[in-house]
């Protein structure tokens, strides 16, 4: 889905540089937006922070009335200043961007947040994935940062209570795949959206890619390396046991406490050094991506029928690609 102006004639110049980007990149989270981060910063028209792939200002996460366990490093800005920082290294490039999956996470605030602050003509970036196998990524992938230590099954029946204890969205697997009422604050205030999936990436990355430049109004045949896929999933072998409920029986018990007794004894490291948050670093061991049981995968894909239907009206198109076979 895309709104923006098509008269070719009437290409505006470029932005003058100001201290907020003029595009953004909202999620899904675990939908290739790190891929896409990468593919953008390649494009010489476009700029990047270099120094971290997530601005995650507009979403007020930085605020600290969002739980984060204390190990699991998220660094945020603590002010605009801070924010705008991050693209104080730009100089002629035509367009500024932040890739932020935490702003259709909190779409509620990150929206008119950046109404406000960005202004109406900002471009809004979405790509979302299948919500069933984004769930199972997403979980995947905390268990492999040592940051979920419940198997998937028990982290479901728990996630009410912790949404309703302001958890982050790392650990909201299904909420956070609830589109079409996360992307609606973002439709109903941006005219420029462009909202795409991530098996349109799979599938023709080059002509993606060209999507979205086209879309950002700057030369969609630059040259841009796609052969590589960035924070893909998988877990080792030796966390395979959570997946199995090795430590369900202590679902009452803080990450903190399970942490401090299961990982930093091991890897000596007792919270996240990167300025992504990646803990722990991806390291060189072997990693494999299991299936999901399928009585809990049947369940889910009940669960979101009706879901991808609303966003199906929404949208305006088919999401058949979404459903079982």
């Amino acid at each position: 889905m895309s709104h923006v102006p098509t008269d070719e004639t009437a290409r505006p110049e470029a932005p003058a540089v100001t201290g907020w980007p003029d595009f953004l990149v909202i999620g899904a989270p675990k939908s290739g937006t790190t891929s896409l981060y990468h593919y953008l910063r390649q494009h010489p028209d476009i700029f990047l922070s270099p120094t971290r792939k997530e601005g995650r200002f507009f979403s007020d996460i930085w605020k600290g009335e969002v739980y984060w366990p204390k190990f699991y490093h998220f660094d945020a800005p603590t002010s605009a200043a801070d924010y705008q920082a991050l693209f104080a290294e730009r100089r002629n490039e035509a367009r500024t961007g932040d890739v932020s999956p935490d702003y259709l996470s909190y779409a509620d605030i990150a929206a008119p947040q950046a109404l406000e602050l960005c202004g109406p003509q900002t471009r809004i970036i979405a790509i979302l994935r299948n919500p069933v196998d984004r769930a199972w990524s997403h979980y995947l992938q905390n268990v492999r940062r040592d940051a979920e230590f419940l198997s998937f099954a028990r982290t479901l029946e728990l996630e009410a209570e912790r949404k309703a204890a302001h958890w982050g969205f790392q650990w909201l697997y299904t909420d956070t795949g609830r589109y079409a009422g996360k992307l609606a604050p973002w439709l109903d205030r941006f005219d420029h959206t462009l909202v795409l999936l991530q098996n349109e990436l799979d599938q023709d990355a080059a002509g993606t890619m060209r999507r979205i430049f086209d879309f950002l109004e700057i030369d969609p045949d630059a040259p841009v390396s796609l052969q590589q896929r960035f924070n893909t999933g998988g877990i080792p072998a030796a966390k395979l046991p959570i997946l199995e409920g090795a430590y369900d029986h202590r679902s009452d018990e803080s990450f903190e406490a399970l942490h401090a007794e299961l990982v930093a004894p091991v890897t000596g490291v007792s919270s996240a050094s990167t300025a992504d948050g990646v803990y722990p670093p991806p390291g060189t061991a072997p990693v494999q991506v299991p299936p999901m049981d399928a009585a809990t995968r049947a369940m889910l894909d009940a669960r979101f029928a009706p879901e991808i239907e609303v966003l199906e009206a929404l949208l305006g198109r088919s999401l058949d690609i979404w459903r079982p076979a």
